[in-house]
């Protein structure tokens, strides 16, 4: 990961060239390919460079045809002058021959018709329309501008909120864009370069950027750890607390994914369907009892997934009060759940997809 010395000249955009290469070579091996990138670019300093280093790897592998690399922008109408930063990012793309799309989303109608805060509507709103873009111009990827930094405060905001290996993983380097737009690529090729760097390319290029008032508004919990908590680790702790942290995510996401399968092969060993009764998962109470808690959790949501297609409004808390209900035995014993209702009868745990509100 790239950290440390940032004063030889050159270094720091070689160092982020350099580990962009890596990224790519893993998740587009061919890249930019047959079906071409598309890079989400806000005009900010991390979009700015990635676009940069892209279109400059294109050239440098002799991609020539127009559309191999596009930018696409996404005016979110929160702030007075976003028309003016979609015209903005569009005419940086055009000085460098790339084609930008420019769409806009009401955000904050989104926010109050889907009861989500502005940043999490924000996030749908803009992947949506990436992978709608994506799609519409037959390009197989979208490129982001996450960063190591970013990645570290990802790691730090989700610990806070006691999140599991699942999430203090963090950001996945590639990976499915969404549920929706599954086959479209989603590649993170900086997230192993840090914010640090990211400036210093910019000061030493003099490269052009827009910079987001929003990102300094301390409305925004990723703000306050941005510029106090993971401040205060680099002042106080560690200088390279963005790599540190990186490294954490990155065993974390490894250890996650070696316990997902080891829980998806359990799952399938004890699960049954009872035909034909629908969307019902039955699992033996005393095969779930013998397993350690932390692979009794798992297969618990493998069976709330599928029985209720995904795992949105399901806490700690949910499968806590299951693994609870297993250890009493009680028969007959149920609870309602965000979407499912789960019962101990004869044994076996029963997990059913229902509608309505969860019981208190």
């Amino acid at each position: 990961m790239t950290t440390g010395r940032l004063a030889e000249p050159g270094r720091a955009l070689r160092d982020a060239a350099r580990e962009a290469r890596a990224v790519l070579a893993r998740a587009l091996p061919g890249f930019p390919g047959e079906a071409g990138v598309l890079v989400g670019f806000s005009g900010g300093p991390d979009s700015t460079v990635l676009l940069r280093l892209l279109a400059e790897e294109a050239r440098r592998r002799g991609e020539r045809r127009p559309g191999a690399v596009v930018a696409a922008h996404l005016d979110h109408g929160l702030q007075p002058d976003s028309a003016e930063a979609g015209e903005s990012a569009a005419r940086a793309a055009r000085k460098l021959g790339i084609p930008c799309v420019v769409g806009r989303r009401d955000v904050a109608a989104l926010a109050a018709r889907r009861r989500r805060s502005l940043q999490e509507a924000a996030r749908e709103a803009r992947l949506r329309f990436l992978g709608e873009t994506a799609a519409a111009r037959g390009l197989a990827a979208v490129a982001l501008g996450h960063t190591l930094s970013d990645q570290a405060e990802t790691l730090l905001l989700r610990l806070a909120r006691g999140a599991g290996t699942a999430g203090l993983g963090a950001m996945r380097p590639a990976g499915p864009l969404s549920e929706e737009f599954a086959e479209t690529l989603l590649v993170r090729p900086l997230l192993r370069v840090s914010r640090p760097r990211i400036e210093a390319i910019l000061r030493e290029k003099k490269w052009p950027f827009r910079d987001d008032p929003s990102n300094r508004s301390p409305r925004f919990a990723r703000n306050r750890v941005r510029h106090g908590s993971l401040a205060r680790l680099r002042a106080e702790v560690n200088p390279a607390a963005d790599a540190a942290l990186g490294r954490a995510a990155d065993l974390l996401r490894d250890d996650e994914d070696w316990m997902s399968g080891e829980a998806e092969r359990v799952f399938a060993a004890l699960s049954s369907r009872p035909a034909p009764r629908g969307p019902e998962v039955h699992l033996p109470a005393a095969g779930l009892a013998g397993l350690h808690p932390a692979l009794a959790r798992r297969v618990i949501r493998l069976g709330l997934a599928r029985t209720r297609g995904h795992l949105r409004r399901i806490g700690l808390v949910h499968i806590e009060d299951i693994l609870e209900m297993i250890r009493a035995g009680r028969g007959g014993a149920s609870l309602d759940l965000p979407g499912a209702r789960v019962r101990l009868v004869g044994g076996v745990l029963r997990i059913e997809a229902r509608r309505g509100r969860a019981s208190p």
